[in-house]
């Protein structure tokens, strides 16, 4: 499967401008059929604590239109509305445009204020995308890494993380996102955003990492679109040739409710 990550750079607080923009780096992947497409953390307003200005109730909408017509898998990130609040959320909307899966993001940053802008997500999503199951975070996520023990346990192969990783912390952003697919035995798609914006800097440095580690694609500090092959072969074949999951000793961790694509309840 064909994986793209668009290393994009939102407009501030501008969603009508960072769709178009959006839509022409999809335009510049190319044939996107049966592809899994990855944007950044709130990829249509920026890294913003000011929730009313980065939701206007249409992103959903937008995202699905997209993968209908390019026939892809779309896996977005954006602010929604939450029971009279708001949420950071990655959704996936399969080539159909149908919605398949949606994250809230469970760990705020709360060095921005984020929590007091946000309400945080109790719960981990998976579904089925290319004969690859999957699982996704977002940006402050990667430095939690049993919230991925337990997606990893629950069966994801492919994790994903939507981010704004400011550039004065790239050095973590790189080693933690190469732990997560080593630790694992997953592969990692790291979307990362470029730009600036009134309070950060950001150097993107998106990847797409194997599960020995090996980073299969990797790009620079400005707006790219990146793209890989990944063989669910490969994972299933060092994960039977070096077993380390195997030996974990799972009451050593926590519990997290795991929602599948098809369950009833869905992750909202």
């Amino acid at each position: 499967m064909r994986c793209v990550l668009l290393q994009c750079e939102p407009r501030w607080q501008d969603l009508p401008a960072s769709r178009a923009a959006l839509a022409t780096q999809l335009d510049e992947a190319g044939d996107l059929r049966g592809a899994l497409v990855v944007t950044p953390e709130m990829a249509e307003s920026g890294f913003s604590m000011h929730p009313e200005h980065a939701c206007d109730g249409r992103s959903a909408d937008f995202a699905g239109a997209q993968a209908a017509a390019r026939g892809c898998f779309l896996l977005h990130g954006f602010v929604d509305r939450h029971e009279g609040g708001f949420r950071n959320v990655v959704a996936l909307f399969d080539p159909s445009g149908q919605e398949r899966l949606r994250y809230a993001k469970n760990h705020l940053f709360s060095p921005a204020g984020e929590p007091r802008a946000y309400a945080a997500g109790d719960s981990i999503s998976l579904a089925s995308v290319g004969g690859l199951r999957l699982s996704t975070f977002i940006c402050y996520d990667l430095r939690f890494p049993e919230l991925w023990r337990l997606a990893a346990l629950e069966g994801a192969e492919l994790l994903t993380l939507s981010a704004c990783w400011p550039s004065v912390r790239q050095a973590h952003w790189r080693a933690l996102a190469i732990a997560r697919a080593i630790e694992n035995q997953a592969f990692v798609l790291a979307c990362n955003r470029v730009g600036e914006e009134p309070n950060a800097r950001y150097a993107g440095g998106s990847l797409i990492v194997a599960p020995d580690g090996e980073v299969l694609a990797e790009a620079g500090p400005v707006r790219e679109v990146l793209s890989a092959e990944v063989d669910p072969d490969r994972v299933r074949a060092w994960r039977a040739r070096f077993p380390a999951l195997r030996d974990l000793r799972r009451t050593r961790l926590g519990q997290v409710s795991a929602v599948s694509s098809g369950d009833s309840a869905g992750n909202r």
